[in-house]
């Protein structure tokens, strides 16, 4: 109803924080951090967290507690990290229970504590936090902190993958194709692998790649495997990297280049992939895309 106007906008929010209105203050404070309506002042920024916090406003405590936590416009103070994340988790806001867990798991700010951890974990995941379900999952998947139970964690994971966790819909995706903790199936699992692959997830394109490789509940497509190596290996993946060396070698899905197999087999073997060392040893061996060195 009226002509758009962002400084009057921005006047109107400090006129209100300036009152001392916790929410505007949290708010206002995110502008200022972020440059976003008005010039980035970072020190404004953690005064206004600072004032919404010790008001009780939730979100302030969080904010305030991930400045002191990165030492953003303050002194980095884990122990009042741990504080103002444990005021705004005793508000029931699930993301400072996760913060807090993370504290416990590094015995930062408080005494290492991996059971109290994995209790804010079942807390925020209780509230359907994706990533403390996923986390938590984790926990029951490996036994750690936790009883071991891979349909519990199975459950968690679907529950994080149902909200679009990446993390969560390749651990999933794994459970279904290696039948933990739920019934095998393997063309579920593909459907999870793409999901996640789709928005990035280096693991689900690796892993979604050999699906279409072996056939393993999708058509075997090379041409396919080999571009979903392609898109993994660009994000440094190491199997990735590796499989994709063969294809070039043997000119599966792609050209045969044995000059650019040797060049994946190198990246690899640089983080420690053992078989690509194996691979590039024995090229040199036979001199196969670079000189013979028999050294």
């Amino acid at each position: 109803g009226v002509p758009r106007d962002d400084r009057e906008a921005a006047r109107l929010v400090r006129r209100a924080a300036n009152k001392g209105h916790a929410g505007v203050q949290n708010a206002l404070a995110l502008c200022y951090l972020l440059g976003k309506g008005m010039p980035q002042d970072v020190d404004e920024a953690v005064r206004l967290c600072r004032r919404a916090a010790e008001q009780g406003h939730a979100l302030g405590q969080l904010n305030y507690g991930k400045c002191l936590y990165q030492g953003i416009g303050v002194l980095q103070d884990y122990r009042e990290a741990a504080r103002f994340y444990g005021l705004a988790a005793d508000q029931g806001l699930a993301q400072a229970m996760c913060n807090r867990a993370v504290l416990f798991e590094q015995g930062r700010g408080v005494p290492q504590d991996d059971a109290e951890a994995a209790r804010l974990y079942r807390l925020a995941a209780e509230q359907g936090h994706a990533g403390a379900q996923h986390t938590l999952g984790q926990y029951h998947l490996h036994g750690q902190h936790v009883p071991q139970d891979y349909a519990e964690a199975a459950a968690l994971f679907r529950r994080a993958a149902d909200q679009g966790y990446l993390d969560a819909q390749y651990d999933l995706g794994c459970c279904l194709r290696d039948g933990t903790g739920v019934p095998q199936d393997d063309h579920e699992a593909a459907r999870l692998f793409r999901r996640a692959a789709n928005k990035g997830h280096a693991d689900a394109q690796f892993k979604l790649a050999r699906c279409y490789k072996f056939g393993r509940g999708i058509p075997q497509d090379v041409d396919e495997a080999a571009r979903l190596f392609r898109r993994a290996a660009e994000q440094g993946h190491p199997d990735a990297m590796y499989n994709l060396g063969v294809f070039c070698e043997q000119g599966r899905g792609v050209p045969q280049d044995v000059g650019e197999a040797v060049r994946l087999f190198r990246l690899a073997a640089d983080q420690g992939h053992s078989r690509a060392f194996f691979c590039l040893a024995n090229g040199y061996r036979l001199g196969r895309g670079v000189p013979q060195d028999d050294r």
